[in-house]
């Protein structure tokens, strides 16, 4: 009995936390992390605003723990492949499916967590005060991982050797969290483009001819 009282306790403890980081990603995005208050964030979830300081000890640490808990969503989605490539013989082939698994799992992330994706969009433009240790601690060394990716297909003579793999990443990786920052925006350009709102894997085939092919004849 004594058992079964203790997990339904646990069990308790976890609604309430992920009721709080669902609020969170909610009003986080809309308001941003200034303007959203406690008492916001206890109405949104349904709780007591007690049981912030005791989840997370403030305001601050929910919203860090929101974010580390994407980023390590993130590293959890590459893990599988970033092991798959390395231990197989770089190939034409094997670069450009490398190159379509990490496009499918950035438009997986960014349509999953969209709340999310628009607070670490606020959080580059103002120099991510909040995100920066969790981004160097977590995501960083997967995008180092994608340097050595990179690299080996150029030592095959795959990709050309004077395209910095830096660049190649923050161009792709921005450029589609940027179409989908653009087309939440009430602007002309966004007709232009609404059909691939509807149709990923048609924004996905773009994506890939542009960052794989190139746009020359």
């Amino acid at each position: 009995m004594n058992a079964l009282k203790g997990e339904i306790k646990k069990d308790l403890k976890q609604d309430t936390r992920h009721c709080l980081l669902q609020a969170a990603s909610k009003l986080f995005a809309a308001l941003g992390f200034a303007k959203t208050s406690t008492r916001d964030l206890a109405r949104e979830s349904n709780t007591n605003v007690a049981l912030i300081s005791y989840h997370f000890g403030s305001k601050e640490g929910l919203y860090k723990e929101l974010l580390r808990e994407f980023a390590l969503e993130v590293k959890n989605s590459s893990q599988v492949l970033i092991e798959k490539s390395q231990n197989s013989e770089m190939t034409l082939e094997l670069f450009k499916k490398d190159i379509e698994s990490i496009v499918d799992s950035m438009l997986h992330l960014r349509r999953k967590y969209p709340e999310v994706c628009l607070i670490l969009s606020r959080e580059k433009l103002e120099g991510m005060p909040q995100a920066k240790e969790i981004h160097e601690e977590i995501i960083y060394p997967l995008i180092q991982k994608f340097y050595e990716l990179f690299r080996r297909a150029q030592d095959k003579n795959i990709v050309r050797k004077d395209i910095d793999p830096a660049l190649f990443f923050i161009f792709l990786s921005e450029g589609l969290w940027g179409f989908f920052e653009l087309t939440s925006c009430d602007v002309l350009v966004r007709k232009d483009v609404s059909s691939y709102l509807e149709d990923i894997p048609k924004l996905k085939d773009q994506i890939l001819k542009v960052f794989l092919n190139g746009v020359l004849v």
